[in-house]
């Protein structure tokens, strides 16, 4: 398994076994030595533009040399590894690619994906109409594309007891995180419950509404802490195909707690209406605050909510299952 360099998974291990982060590899993924006991992580330098030109533009078989299995879990670590030139079965995840980013820096990185993308034996995503889109810009002739659910460690985020006093807390920083809608509604949210304590993650600049606290970061434990003091998540996202915001929904949902999250494409795969959680459209955050509010001031519903959402993850969200089907994704080509 191949990692960027820097991720520094020795540590990662060491600070799983000492209880700070979850799975003993990022993203769960030494789970695969459950069908490949030799698996290892491996990290891969910064690309050489020399060496990665050489190793997508010359002409390959396309056939497998020998039965090793080379992986990466997105396709900026893909060009990476690609740049090596590997002889076996080669698979990885894509995330970003589908991003409408129209800069020409974007358009170029684009361009050398699609050919690195096309080189691999399969491919993933973690949302299911990302599916479709990656596979019709990689060509008839390019690999399969697969739908990978994507899962969490249900250990480390362990269900936790219901809180007595109400607070909404949100977390997520990644580019399509939408800070303004969240602010919004937590505004009307505070204007209506100025009672309820708020806490959220992020490195926005923006202003917060009054009584509200924004902090840049939080460990992996201050997470699963803050997580276990909510009583509602709320994640707001700018349209997007990768399904900004599943990471922090499913961990949220494994503490037990209910979401209220933006939806966009693939996120009613991870969560289910009216069940574990309410989806809102993009940019509403009239609707957002209306259900957030629904559920601090009914405790009770919203830890019946959180409890459902809890056994949903058990059931088809862990980061042990996720790892299993990228393992029969690798046998099955």
């Amino acid at each position: 398994m191949h990692f960027a360099e820097g991720r520094d998974v020795p540590t990662w291990e060491r600070r799983h076994q000492q209880g700070e982060v979850p799975d003993r590899w990022p993203y769960g993924l030494d789970g695969l030595a459950r069908h490949f006991p030799t698996a290892k992580a491996r990290e891969v330098g910064a690309l050489a533009p020399t060496k990665l030109l050489r190793s997508l533009f010359l002409k390959r078989s396309g056939l497998v040399d020998d039965d090793s299995i080379e992986l990466s879990w997105e396709e900026d670590v893909a060009l990476r590894m690609l740049q090596e030139s590997p002889t076996g079965k080669v698979l990885t995840g894509v995330i970003w690619a589908t991003d409408e980013d129209s800069s020409l820096s974007a358009k170029v990185k684009r361009i050398l994906i699609r050919r690195a993308l096309r080189r691999t034996h399969l491919v993933w995503a973690l949302s299911r109409p990302q599916v479709d889109i990656v596979a019709r810009w990689l060509g008839p002739d390019g690999p399969p594309v697969r739908y990978l659910r994507f899962g969490v460690d249900t250990d480390f985020w362990a269900e936790q007891e219901f809180p007595e006093r109400p607070m909404l807390f949100s977390a997520g920083g990644d580019r399509d995180r939408d800070p303004a809608t969240l602010l919004r509604a937590i505004e009307i949210v505070r204007r209506t419950r100025p009672d309820v304590d708020v806490l959220v993650q992020s490195r926005t600049t923006l202003s917060p509404p009054d009584g509200v606290k924004i902090v840049p970061y939080l460990t992996h434990a201050q997470l699963r802490a803050a997580y276990g003091r909510a009583s509602v998540v709320a994640i707001a996202t700018r349209p997007n195909l990768h399904a900004s915001g599943m990471t922090v929904s499913l961990e949220a949902m494994s503490v037990g707690r209910p979401v209220v999250i933006t939806s966009t494409a693939g996120i009613d795969d991870y969560v289910a209406h009216g069940s574990t959680g309410f989806l809102v459209e993009p940019g509403d955050h009239e609707e957002m605050a209306r259900q957030i509010i629904g559920l601090l001031d009914d405790q009770a519903a919203a830890s019946r909510m959180g409890s459902r959402a809890r056994k949903r993850v058990e059931e088809h969200f862990t980061s042990a299952r996720m790892a299993d089907d990228i393992a029969a994704f690798a046998m099955s080509i």
